[in-house]
């Protein structure tokens, strides 16, 4: 295995082991079937989330973004959002801040 290539399991243990030093809780794992849809959610604690395979579409009000493999996402508190997977669906880690 070439080293100079860092594996998306390393990036999660960091992502993990990261959280409680930022003041989020115990990290979620989700799978979504591609296209899959969470509907729309309200959080009222910031959220922070990594991307594990495939590509997932966040909108927020009236903005979105795309995350694939490897790519962070932050929710602020208090706003209505929306995750939707891509082709291939998607796995994705995510935590919510502590109170």
């Amino acid at each position: 295995m070439d080293k100079s290539v860092i594996s998306i399991e390393s990036v999660a243990i960091t992502f993990s082991q990261n959280l409680i030093s930022k003041g989020f809780t115990k990290r979620s794992l989700r799978y979504f079937r591609p296209y899959q849809c969470s509907g729309v959610i309200y959080t009222n604690r910031e959220v922070l989330g990594l991307v594990l395979m495939g590509e997932l579409l966040i909108k927020i009000e009236d903005s979105q973004s795309i995350f694939e493999q490897g790519g962070e996402f932050f929710l602020p508190s208090n706003v209505y959002f929306q995750a939707t997977a891509g082709d291939n669906g998607a796995h994705f880690l995510f935590a919510r801040q502590r109170v």
